[in-house]
């Protein structure tokens, strides 16, 4: 039969208004239609995807069945005779000219009744009569219903059942004198119902043997993968030549002789919306929004089904199509018209997203460049995936959004919009349905990015179904490369940790980007911005308190840090205050009054006199420098408070000098005292050295830095002997480097929370800087340690002697003193200062002790003045060195 279905009958079907189109000819193509699956020179010609089961708008504005476009399509490609099979009819025509052609093929004269016997099916001969082809009217003969093709005819029944259907439909095939092409628009149906399934497998068989290339066999599966559809055809057991197929098709991706149907372009979307508007009367608000809200529909895995329900509702409901109206449909309507490289470019701070991205646009331009100039090599690409590390509200979910459409404006995704899945999308407890989620997810995500939040959960189950998503998405982001983008994300420390869990990760993951905490004064600017933005005012004392409370919220951060949604979260807490208490008055401001209790500690305390604080300083000799410096540092913040400007990030520290000075001393001072100035939590401090963070395999020795700082949060980190790190490298395999490196990282990530003293001797650490670009502005406050003169070591140990209860009797001090400076001339390099003079005076105790051990001892603990040492209790200076110096 003829099935003459005008081009805008599912319009008019709906409701629409839509005037019935000319008849079906070749018209305007659709962008999404495979077409060159259709003249690969394969038997065969499998569809798939999300389009199968959809509508299409042609470049009239039309609104085309699958069928109808597919029709036009095999038309256009030069097809004289197109025809058609399904459950409810196995040979239909869409054009009289196909029926025609195939009307003469079977008008052969034959001779004894118009009926045939078939041998499988029972009847008063043992076979069933079946009526012969074309024995009732057709479409077009006179009664029938027919007529020119652009109406609907009324339904003819051939008669012709399964088995015949499979032999005229071959029968066609092997025709050469007209161009044929057979179609199953709906191929599960007839594969899994057909009562004829042996002669149709048998049929496909045959003719993938006697196929030349001119005539073609096409099916159309609602699938929305290859893999579905491999998957599908395996299951049914008869059909092994197109299992075959298909699985080749699936395991060679770029193979000809299939093609994905996938949802509506920008192109087909603006169509749709422009039909809804000329013959539903859909009005549009603002011209100047219409590529933003074309660019955001275009960007949904949503088909042009629903989008022309939507549009239809919108109408009938003499609606006007705005951004606003669409926002109900799609996650967020970007109505800024400028592309999205150039709005990531005005994004505050992220700069090494932002050159990663300048270079791939450079590496396109270049590769299409090179191309056009006729070098075309073999050049595999680079991966497009990327890892997303940092805090909440740094803005990578943003980021990703603006991914897709870069890729897309570049031309390396077709589409460009973002699939959000979180974990649990990814994974079943359920056998065998994780591998399931995970394809359904890339599935919706093809031809744009697919973004995996906190993603670093599924290594934490890497024996069980995390595991098995991973695998599974794995082979996906291999198979389907150059049409899908994974972009994962999650805290630093714990994507490391993802990426090590797998080597198939690492590798296909090449590209990690740092997302930083957004600096205070960032903060600050998004939680005004949003208190203001309905036109609300702010008292001229509330945006210094604001100030004061983001600073402290920045300096307090954690993992747990929310960034901009913390401020949002904010503000919002805010104006709820402030709607409570003004009542309507709207002309009121917001005052401090209306800061949340919880945030009021945040306000600040009076910054302590560091002259105080310092005062412990004063029992250690010669550090009358180091006190200087840490005074003015206490009365610089004391001055920024009393100007109200607050305060600012505790800096990191070098402490240059020889060992034995006080620096591990100094530190934990250090750390106490920038406790009680507000720039510390605790001010606790661990210390450790190059064999606490340095591992002898490839990738502990990150691990490793990364637990001592966090260890260290909200307190000290002290590095003894800093520049060991960094020497011997090569003969240490750079571990030590890999040291450096990472604890540059956590430095910049956890400014406000951790202060990072390294310590050394002064041209090795001079040395240590050089080490790493990023190094010296990290530690840009050099505090130096001098070494002691004898009046300090004397001094130091007058004091270590009193701690232990005796003095030092006349000539003691000076006799040591020349002791412990021919100890120094003789080694300045392992001189140890007071730790030298702490060796001295145990040595002076034995002495003293065996003296009293043969003059007698005393008679007991307060009985009399204290023990004194006597300067025969000091070691001598050799003789020839005495003599030398």
């Amino acid at each position: 039969m003829t099935k003459g279905v005008p081009p805008s009958g599912d319009a008019a079907g709906a409701g629409a208004g839509v005037e019935p189109g000319p008849g079906p000819g070749p018209g305007p193509a659709v962008e999404r239609f495979p077409v060159a699956a259709l003249h690969s020179g394969e038997p065969f010609a499998v569809l798939y995807g999300p389009g199968a089961d959809d509508v299409f708008v042609d470049g009239a504005h039309q609104v085309c069945s699958l069928e109808e476009t597919l029709w036009r399509v095999l038309r256009a490609e030069g097809y004289e005779r197109i025809v058609f099979s399904s459950l409810a009819e196995p040979v239909y025509f869409r054009d009289d000219a196909s029926r025609d052609l195939s009307r003469a093929a079977a008008a052969a004269p034959r001779r004894g009744p118009r009926t045939m016997r078939h041998d499988r099916l029972r009847g008063p001969l043992g076979s069933m009569l079946v009526p012969g082809f074309g024995d009732r009217g057709t479409a077009g003969e006179p009664g029938t219903g027919g007529g020119a093709v652009g109406t609907v005819p009324a339904p003819s029944t051939t008669g012709i059942s399964d088995p015949f259907g499979v032999m005229t439909l071959t029968g066609y095939l092997r025709q050469r004198e007209h161009r044929t092409a057979v179609v199953f628009p709906y191929a599960e149906e007839v594969l899994h119902y057909n009562h004829a399934g042996r002669q149709l497998a048998h049929a496909m068989a045959a003719w993938a043997q006697q196929c030349d290339g001119r005539n073609l066999w096409v099916l159309v599966f609602r699938r929305p993968s290859l893999e579905r559809v491999a998957e599908f055809v395996a299951e049914q057991g008869g059909f092994p030549l197109l299992e075959t197929f298909v699985r080749q098709q699936r395991d060679a991706p770029g193979r000809p002789g299939t093609g994905e149907i996938g949802y509506p372009q920008a192109a087909e979307v603006e169509r749709l919306i422009h039909a809804t508007r000329l013959r539903a009367g859909l009005r549009i608000a603002d011209w100047r929004e219409l590529a933003p809200i074309v660019r955001a529909m275009a960007g949904q895995p949503v088909k042009t089904r629903t989008w022309r329900a939507r549009l239809q509702q919108l109408a009938k409901g003499n609606g006007t199509l705005s951004a606003n109206a669409v926002r109900g449909w799609v996650e967020g309507v970007d109505t800024d018209p400028r592309p999205a490289l150039e709005r990531l470019n005005a994004m505050p701070g992220l700069e090494m997203l932002k050159q990663h991205f300048h270079e791939l646009t450079g590496m396109v331009e270049t590769t299409r460049a090179l191309e056009e100039a006729g070098h075309t090599g073999t050049y595999d690409p680079p991966s497009l995936h990327l890892v997303f590390t940092g805090n909440p509200g740094t803005g990578k979910t943003t980021v990703a959004r603006l991914v897709g459409e870069i890729y897309r404006d570049l031309g390396l995704l077709r589409r460009g919009h973002v699939f959000e899945a979180k974990v649990r999308d990814l994974i079943s407890s359920s056998i065998g349905r994780t591998a399931e989620r995970t394809d359904d997810a890339v599935d919706r995500a093809l031809d744009g990015v697919l973004f995996i939040d906190e993603a670093y959960t599924l290594s934490d189950q890497l024996d069980g179904y995390g595991g098995q998503a991973i695998q599974a998405l794995l082979s996906r982001m291999e198979n389907d490369r150059g049409r899908l983008v994974v972009v994962a994300a999650g805290y630093p420390g714990k994507m490391r940790e993802f990426l090590a869990a797998d080597v198939g990760l690492s590798s296909r993951f090449p590209t990690v980007l740092d997302f930083p905490d957004f600096p205070a004064e960032t903060l600050l600017a998004i939680l005004l911005g949003r208190l203001t933005q309905r036109g609300e005012r702010l008292e001229a004392s509330t945006e210094e308190k604001l100030g004061a409370v983001v600073a402290e919220m920045y300096r307090t951060r954690d993992e747990s840090f929310g960034n901009a949604r913390d401020m949002r979260t904010l503000a919002d807490d805010i104006l709820r205050l402030w709607a409570g208490r003004v009542r309507g008055r709207t002309d009121l401001p917001i005052t401090p009054e209306d800061i949340p209790e919880r945030h009021r500690p945040r306000l600040g305390r009076p910054i302590p006199d560091p002259v105080a604080q310092l005062a412990e300083l004063d029992r250690y000799v010669g550090l009358d420098a180091v006190r200087e410096h840490f005074t003015t540092l206490g009365n610089r913040l004391r001055l920024r408070q009393a100007a109200g400007k607050g305060g600012f990030v505790a800096p990191h520290l070098l402490f240059t000098g020889p060992p034995g000075t006080g620096k591990t001393t100094v530190a934990r001072v250090v750390g106490r005292m920038f406790r009680d100035l507000g720039l510390l939590r605790q001010g606790h401090v661990i210390e450790v050295t190059r064999a606490e963070l340095v591992a002898n395999f490839v990738g502990q020795t990150a691990t490793r830095v990364q637990k001592a700082v966090r260890d260290a949060l909200d307190g000290v980190l002290f590095i003894d002997e800093a520049y060991s790190l960094t020497r011997d490298t090569a003969s240490r395999s750079d571990f030590g480097q890999e040291a450096v490196d990472t604890l540059i990282r956590e430095m910049e990530n956890r400014r406000g929370r951790l202060v990072v003293i390294a310590a050394g001797y002064p041209r090795e650490m001079a040395e240590f800087l050089e080490s790493n670009s990023g190094m010296a502005s990290r530690f840009a406050d050099p505090v130096v340690f001098p070494p002691y003169s004898g009046a300090d070591l004397a001094e130091i140990l007058r004091r270590m002697a009193a701690d232990e209860g005796y003095a030092l009797g006349a000539g003691v001090a000076e006799r040591a003193v020349r002791w412990l400076e021919w100890k120094r001339a003789g080694d300045p390099v392992r001189f140890g200062n007071a730790r030298t003079v702490r060796g001295l005076l145990g040595d002076m105790e034995g002495r003293m002790a065996a003296r009293l051990a043969q003059g007698g001892w005393p008679e007991g603990p307060g009985t009399a003045a204290p023990l004194e040492f006597l300067p025969a209790d000091v070691p001598e200076v050799p003789v020839s060195r005495r003599s030398a110096g």
